[in-house]
């Protein structure tokens, strides 16, 4: 398995796997972590035959809903996709009432203003997986890969 390091910091990671960009939080999001993930996917999907998706990992812990000034980034990050990006899907692998309201929460802002592919929100990499093979047509991305891929990128 090949995944690429492309930033890492305290709070998050940028990481590449396949033709798929993963934004994987440790905590909570931030301004940096989303300008920083966007300015670095234009010029690595640009590269790829057929365009990339775009994954964002949120921890199974301590989510919370993202400030307004992470609101507003996400907001400018949606609005402006470019013509590589294939789909933006979120994975938010915590349960209960707050999980459910960041679900919310991040499909609202994904959707509005959108140019782009559909955004998606997912529970589990299974699906966030799926998601990713049909839009990527790449049968290659399973469960098990990406679960790993975001494993890897994680741990950094």
């Amino acid at each position: 398995m090949k995944v690429a390091l492309l930033e890492q910091t305290d709070v998050y990671v940028v990481a590449t796997w396949r033709r798929i960009m993963l934004l994987v939080w440790h905590g909570q999001a931030s301004v940096a972590g989303i300008e920083r993930s966007r300015a670095l996917f234009q010029p690595w999907a640009e590269r790829l035959p057929g365009g990339a998706a775009f994954l964002i990992v949120l921890p199974p812990q301590h989510t919370g809903p993202p400030d307004e000034e992470s609101r507003a980034a996400m907001q400018r990050a949606a609005s402006a996709p470019g013509s590589s990006l294939k789909g933006m899907a979120t994975l938010i692998e915590a349960e209960g009432f707050i999980a459910a309201s960041v679900r919310a929460i991040m499909m609202r802002l994904q959707a509005h203003g959108t140019q782009g592919p559909v955004p998606n929100i997912f529970r589990t990499p299974a699906e966030a997986a799926a998601w990713a093979a049909a839009v990527l047509q790449d049968p290659e991305v399973t469960p098990e890969e990406l679960a790993e891929a975001i494993r890897v990128a994680r741990e950094g």
